[in-house]
């Protein structure tokens, strides 16, 4: 597998491997994602119409806020993808333009998710 620098982990980040479409599916994801008491996602990858879409609907379904970045996610065949945006769009998550997604970003605290290392914290 070739590492693409730009988008690589860095020492800091979390890592998750799946086995299945979605991210949820078998991970320890939800417990992460608990412990940092993330209630939004912003999902990105592909393919459109399989992983991000299977990810998306358990997010929704687990009662997380959810955004697709348009720019960010991508599938084999263009009338499946934009599809799948549409109807995630619809019922499950707001597709969002990686600038609108950037400048939400911008103006969160610096330190909203660092850990404390406590649960309760």
């Amino acid at each position: 597998m070739e590492i693409v620098n730009e988008i690589a982990p860095q020492a800091s980040d979390i890592v998750i491997r799946k086995l299945k479409p979605s991210g949820f599916f078998g991970t320890p994801l939800q417990s992460v994602l608990n412990d940092y008491r993330v209630d939004t996602l912003l999902v990105t990858g592909g393919s459109t119409s399989g992983c991000v879409r299977a990810t998306v609907v358990d997010a929704f379904s687990l009662n997380y806020f959810v955004a697709v970045v348009e720019e960010g996610v991508f599938d084999r065949i263009q009338l499946s993808h934009k599809a799948n945006l549409l109807d995630m769009n619809i019922k499950y998550a707001d597709v969002m333009k990686a600038e609108d997604v950037a400048r939400y970003l911008d103006n969160l605290p610096a330190d909203l998710y660092q850990w404390s290392g406590r649960a309760d914290a």
